[in-house]
């Protein structure tokens, strides 16, 4: 009998019977075995399959935590890619600013503003604590805590808005606000809301709570178009944010949720409603006592009046800021101009030129007319004015540029060009003495022809032999027309264009173009009301030319200054003595001549009255030691007016404007506007040409003075 092998049989093999079986035990056996082999199989498969089960998982897991990152990542670059660029500190101040002009007068009140208000620059420290404490206290009270995003408020928002059904609190610190309203769009998403944390992260990092806080109160949008609490001071209470009580900075505290609805212009009740809750937080973070907040509440709220327009004031805001955007170059979207207009001097202007022109300013509307095409068309015209007062230094004090800012915005002061007529000999008459003519000099009126032009005297009548003085004053045509002949139409016209009349072909090329007619003695070129005032104050300045000016300084709301207005030094453009002979001259006119109705009892006067042909413009420009003022009147359309000369409304116009711009100013004399008598030989020779005139009458037209068409 052989030995079995150590270690008994083969593993899985049936352990054999040492007794004899029978065939049903065998069976049972094999059934047994089978069984055991079919279980171990199925254990093996199974351990397979939840092998396999497991790989999947951590496939498909692993698949889907890589389209959660691929999402995350996709969704991460679609916020930032556009996310904008962090700017240096300064910059901050001025980027994306609301386009705005605030306009100061010459003592620096504020006199109107147009588009977005900024206000004065300001800093949290320099404001009383009520202030800057109310901003906290309802928008951000762990301000100083924070690192731009508080984690902390916006599950508090969360909690306070789901348990309320609604929105109730915000969960945006004064950071993010300040990122929404200097970089981003108003757009709600949470794309918006991933960049607006990025980018207040970003500002913590480079800007101090400080300044975080300083820039805030500047820029954020308070309502009626007011940025900043210094600019809702302002338009809603009429004083600087230093002078805010508790009531009003809780008020203004309040509107940053609604800027628009809670505007207490549009409505006071909702307003006054925010305010309360202000009061509640600042109470509630303790900045103030339960004493305080009741006493606040209860306190009068009394907004500043405001205009529903401009006023006349537009034509001067127009002109202002086409000045200052080529002062400052457009460097700043909100500018703070410092004008040098008189407000009290701007509104009398307005006043005595409407009450000048009384009925003759109304609409006058000539019958209807049918046009070639059968349509009926009606003429309505109304007579318009301007007025325009320069100083000593050329700054303008007041200017006009018609009757109604809101019915035209044509300014006629500076964009009309008209025929100045009769006050266009002033510089005929100043080009003669200049060229050593003498006021006493003796000229005839007479019949004249200049290279076929016969000028003709207002009443179309002749006086006969008269001095320069008494023709000038009289306004005679005919010997302002030899005269400019005698001395040179081209001398006239270099001298207006030195006085700084630059509406006149002033170049060689220019008259190339455009000759110098002999008719400019009469004023027949195109000026602007404007540069005739500039040009007839070189007088008042003995001879000193200083073109008008209405900025005195351009800033931006932080108090840049982006333009000083320098010294200038007037140009010399005419002799002292010349410039005193023609204050003379011009001074005769308003005693004796055709402007009597200019004269102040009280100051020197000097002027000269201009009416165009068929009196389709009407001036008087005139001076005393202190201003310069020039009236125009006539309609847009050049129609003719109802006789209206330059020695009646613009003259009248004039007087009354400045009895009220010299009332308490100190009387300057006008040299040589009262010249000392004649000699007795020049008496003697004027006597006898006024006893010829009296012995034979006015001249009888058509025995005329043939002047040689050659004359320089």
């Amino acid at each position: 009998m052989t030995d079995e092998p150590a270690g008994g049989p083969p593993p899985g093999s049936p352990t054999p019977d040492p007794k004899p079986t029978s065939a049903a035990d065998a069976a049972r056996r094999g059934l047994d075995w089978t069984k055991l082999r079919a279980a171990s199989a199925k254990s093996y498969m199974d351990a397979i399959l939840a092998e396999k089960s497991r790989t999947h998982l951590y496939w498909a897991g692993g698949a889907a935590l890589a389209a959660i990152l691929v999402a995350f990542a996709g969704f991460w670059i679609f916020a930032i890619k556009d996310l904008p660029r962090m700017p240096d500190s300064a910059s901050l101040w001025t980027l994306n600013r609301q386009p705005g002009v605030t306009f100061a007068d010459v003592n620096g009140k504020t006199i109107g503003i147009r588009g977005a208000f900024y206000g004065r620059s300001v800093t949290y420290k320099e404001l009383p604590p009520h202030v800057w404490q109310a901003f906290i206290a309802i928008e951000d009270r762990r301000f100083f805590e924070h690192r731009g995003v508080d984690r902390q408020g916006m599950i508090r928002a969360m909690l306070a808005n789901v348990a309320a059904g609604g929105t109730v609190q915000g969960g945006s610190t004064i950071t993010q606000q300040l990122v929404k309203n200097l970089f981003l769009t108003p757009e709600r998403s949470i794309r918006r809301k991933l960049q607006e944390m990025i980018l207040a992260g970003r500002i913590e990092a480079r800007l101090t709570k400080d300044e975080i806080l300083d820039l805030y109160l500047n820029r954020v949008d308070l309502g009626s178009q007011a940025f900043g609490v210094d600019a809702a001071a302002r338009r809603y209470f009429g004083k600087s944010a230093m002078e805010l009580t508790v009531a009003e900075a809780a008020l203004i505290a309040g509107l940053p949720k609604a800027p628009t609805d809670l505007s207490p212009i549009r409505n006071l009740a909702k307003s006054k409603a925010r305010q309360l809750v202000v009061l509640e937080a600042m109470q509630d973070a303790g900045y103030i006592t339960s004493e305080v907040r009741a006493a606040a509440a209860e306190a009068p709220i009394t907004l500043a009046g405001r205009t529903s327009g401009e006023g006349e004031m537009g034509y001067i805001f127009d002109m202002a800021v086409d000045e200052a955007r080529k002062r400052s170059g457009q460097i700043s979207p909100d500018l703070v101009l410092r004008l040098t207009v008189d407000v009290a001097l701007q509104d009398a202007a307005v006043q005595t030129l409407r009450a000048g022109l009384g009925p003759l300013g109304r609409v006058k509307c000539p019958p209807p007319k049918e046009d070639a095409k059968g349509k009926t068309k009606t003429n309505c015209r109304k007579l318009q004015g301007a007025l325009v007062m320069m100083d000593q230094r050329g700054a303008i004090r007041a200017l006009v540029g018609g009757s109604n800012y809101e019915e035209s915005k044509f300014n006629r002061a500076t964009q009309a060009r008209r025929q100045p007529g009769s006050s266009f000999k002033t510089f005929v008459f100043a080009a003669a003495i200049e060229q050593g003519l003498d006021p006493e000099t003796v000229r005839y009126d007479e019949p004249i022809t200049i290279q076929g032009w016969k000028p003709q005297n207002y009443d179309e009548t002749f006086t006969g032999a008269v001095t320069l003085r008494t023709a000038f004053a009289q306004s005679l045509n005919t010997v302002a027309a030899e005269v400019a002949d005698e001395v040179g139409v081209n001398r006239v016209a270099d001298l207006a264009c030195r006085f700084g009349v630059q509406s006149l072909p002033c170049t060689d090329e220019a008259r190339r173009k455009t000759p110098i007619p002999p008719s400019i003695a009469l004023g027949s070129m195109e000026v602007t009301l404007l540069e005739m005032t500039q040009a007839f104050s070189t007088f008042m300045r003995d001879g000193q030319r200083l073109d008008g000016f209405l900025i005195e300084r351009v800033e931006n709301s932080r108090g840049d200054v982006l333009y000083q207005r320098p010294a200038v030094n007037p140009l010399m453009v005419y002799e002292p003595d010349n410039a005193h002979t023609m204050n003379g001259m011009l001074g005769r006119v308003v005693q004796t001549g055709t402007g009597t109705h200019a004269r102040l009892n009280d100051r020197d006067v000097a002027g000269k009255t201009g009416t165009s042909q068929d009196w389709r413009d009407a001036w008087f420009i005139g001076y005393t030691g202190n201003f310069t003022t020039g009236v125009w009147v006539g309609y847009d359309d050049f129609h003719p007016m109802p006789r209206i000369t330059g020695g009646g409304a613009p003259a009248e116009i004039f007087a009354s404007f400045m009895r009220v711009a010299e009332r308490g100013v100190e009387p300057r004399d006008l040299p040589g506007v009262h010249p000392p008598p004649v000699s007795r030989a020049r008496q003697e020779m004027s006597s006898f040409y006024r006893s010829l005139a009296e012995a034979f009458g006015k001249i009888i037209p058509g025995r005329e003075k043939e002047r040689r068409d050659d004359r320089p």
